[in-house]
């Protein structure tokens, strides 16, 4: 199944026995608290693993005007993804490569849709799989709250 919400996903593995999920929008660098407290537990608990469909927020990560498929911006979102993109400038590094290695640092994901339109787009989703991303990066995300502190993060 893939879904948008984190219930259908909760609602699933009370009522089957899923060996894998699609959690379209629930898990992201800029939105990830409620994943963490009910939606990370209860698949790990049922031996599900997920994968991401929208670790980029639709491309607002790079910019695009339009948040999880929607054209309204969550209030705090446009300022909490230019905090975000201070402190990758502070280390040299994008956004993006973050944002993908921060999803697939939470053991329960599998797998990970980024999404391209353009071949390039493709080539540079496997190279942020690659990039060096320092832990110091990481842990100044935790400690100016940019990041929620039960997340997991690359190692």
């Amino acid at each position: 199944m893939g879904v948008n919400k984190i219930e259908p996903i909760l609602d699933c593995l009370e009522a089957a026995d899923p060996d894998i999920c699609l959690s379209a929008t629930q898990y992201s660098i800029l939105e990830h608290e409620d994943a963490v407290d009910r939606l990370l537990p209860a698949v790990k608990s049922a031996g599900v693993k997920l994968v991401s469909g929208a670790g980029y927020n639709s491309g607002f990560i790079n910019g695009r005007p339009r948040y999880n498929y929607k054209y309204v911006i969550p209030k705090g979102m446009t300022e909490k993804r230019d905090r975000i993109i201070a402190v990758a400038q502070k280390y040299q590094i994008d956004i993006a490569d973050a944002a993908l290695q921060f999803v697939l640092a939470a053991d329960e994901f599998a797998s990970i849709i980024p999404g391209a339109s353009r071949p390039q787009q493709v080539q540079g989703n496997v190279d942020a799989l690659h990039r060096n991303i320092p832990s110091d990066f990481w842990k100044e995300l935790k400690s100016e709250g940019l990041i929620y502190e039960k997340a997991q993060i690359p190692q």
